[in-house]
């Protein structure tokens, strides 16, 4: 499930968007998380390899999830999948039962 909300105002997009087309690069090295996770370095062959992933720039600003957001995701889907355990608690011996070992220790 990918993030559509963007943490960003739309004109900050369309400016790094034009920004990316004419560097081919980011004006900073740093991408922020949509989860709000923190931030994650992008530059080079890294970035490169993330617009390509994504589809485009304006897609991966807008969606791009951070490793600790992606883990903690994966964490909370397993927790939920598994079954609950069930404890069950068996009596095999009765009160009169205890109390007749009693009478025949004594």
């Amino acid at each position: 499930m990918k993030n559509t909300k963007s943490i960003l105002p739309v004109e900050v997009i369309d400016y790094l968007e034009s920004y990316y087309e004419t560097y081919n690069t980011l004006p900073t090295k740093v991408l922020e998380c949509n989860a709000g996770t923190g931030a994650y370095t992008a530059f080079g062959t890294n970035l490169a390899a993330k617009v390509a992933k994504a589809g485009g720039i304006r897609t991966l600003i807008t969606t791009f999830t951070g490793r600790g957001a992606k883990k903690s995701q994966k964490i909370e889907a397993k927790l939920q999948a598994r079954p609950k355990k069930t404890h069950k608690v068996t009596v095999t011996d009765t009160v009169a039962d205890v109390t007749t070992e009693i009478e025949a220790l004594a």
